[in-house]
C-alpha cells in the first residue's frame, strides 16, 4: 500500500469541478497537451453507462488520445444500444475480450483489410453479460493480449495480475496493430494521469509525477 505523502494534498475541487473530459481535478487538467494519433486501427469502447461518472475511468481517454477512436454507452435502463455502424464489413472486426477460444490479437497479413477493435469498458461481469449477450457482437472473432508485464494502474486494484486497465489494453493492443511509437505515446499518457490523480490524493510528492506538474496545479493549497 502506498504510504500518504504528509502535507501535501491536490488543488482541490469537488467532483463537479473536474474536467468533463479527462476527469482530473483543477490545476491538473490534460487536455490541452493532448494530440490524438492518427491510426488505421478504428478503436471504440464499449462503455457500461456506470464507468462514465467514475474519476477512475481509463476508457475516456480514448477520444482523447486516438483521432479515431470514440466511446459508446450499454446499459442503461430501457435505451437499447446503439450499434449503427459498429460493424463495417470493410473492416475487420475484433472483440478484445479474454475467453476460452480467443486468439491472441495480431496483425492478418492474409487479411488487407484495417481493423476495427471494439473494447469492452466495465467490470467483469458486466464485460461478461454484454458480450456473450449483446446480438451485434455474437460472430466477432475475440481477441486478447500477448502476456505482459504488470499493470501500472494504481487507482483501483485487481486479485488477478493478469487484468490491466482499459486504457492500457488498448495501447497495448495499438502496439501489435500500429507499432510500438503507438503504444508507447499512450502510455505516457496514461502514467501522466495515474500520477497525477496520486499526487491530488496525496499518494505520492511532486517529482515523482510523470511529466512533472502543471504550474496551475502549485497553488497555495499545495
Amino acid at each position: 500500500m502506498s504510504q500518504r505523502i504528509s502535507g501535501r494534498r491536490g488543488p482541490g475541487g469537488s467532483a463537479s469541478s473536474r474536467c468533463p473530459d479527462c476527469a482530473l481535478l483543477p490545476g491538473l487538467c490534460i487536455c490541452s497537451t493532448l494530440s490524438p494519433v492518427e491510426t488505421e486501427t478504428r478503436v471504440v469502447v464499449l462503455r457500461h453507462c456506470r464507468e462514465g461518472n467514475k474519476p477512475t475511468n481509463t476508457g475516456r481517454f480514448v477520444p482523447l488520445t486516438l483521432a479515431n477512436g470514440s466511446v459508446r454507452t450499454f446499459g442503461v435502463r430501457d435505451v437499447p444500444f446503439d450499434e449503427r455502424g459498429l460493424v463495417d464489413p470493410a473492416r475487420r472486426t475484433v472483440l478484445l475480450y479474454p475467453c476460452e477460444g480467443s486468439q491472441e490479437i495480431a496483425r492478418d497479413e492474409s487479411d488487407p483489410r484495417r481493423v476495427t477493435l471494439l473494447v469492452p469498458d466495465a467490470d467483469w461481469r458486466r464485460a461478461f453479460k454484454f458480450a456473450t449477450r449483446e446480438p451485434s457482437l455474437a460472430g466477432i472473432t475475440r481477441v486478447h493480449l500477448p502476456v505482459g508485464p504488470p499493470s501500472e494502474y494504481r487507482l483501483r486494484s485487481h486479485m488477478d495480475p493478469r487484468f490491466v486497465a482499459t486504457f492500457e489494453a488498448v495501447a497495448r493492443a495499438l502496439g501489435v496493430l500500429e507499432g510500438p511509437h503507438v503504444r508507447e505515446r499512450l502510455e505516457i499518457v496514461f502514467r501522466t494521469v495515474v500520477d497525477r490523480h496520486l499526487w491530488s490524493r496525496g499518494r505520492i510528492s511532486a517529482e515523482h509525477v510523470t511529466g512533472g506538474l502543471p504550474s496551475a496545479a502549485r497553488g497555495p493549497m499545495c
